[in-house]
């Protein structure tokens, strides 16, 4: 079995065949700039507010169980 490939179909391959195109970018992320006007010029904000504190559970003192 060879381990070169075959590229004669390759060398055969005629560029100037091929049809032009013209690509134009369609979905185009947005920059910070525009993210920031967006926000109202705050910057970034947080998406939820922040969770309040956790209160112990009654029973349990500590990490010791059994304590």
């Amino acid at each position: 079995m060879c381990d070169k490939p075959d590229l004669s179909e390759v060398e055969k391959f005629d560029k100037k065949k091929l049809k032009k195109t013209n690509t134009e970018e369609k979905n185009t992320l947005p920059s910070k700039e525009s993210e920031c006007r967006a926000a109202g010029g705050a910057g970034m904000q947080p998406a939820l507010p922040a969770a309040p504190p956790r209160r112990p559970r009654p029973g349990r003192l500590g990490c010791c169980p059994g304590v």
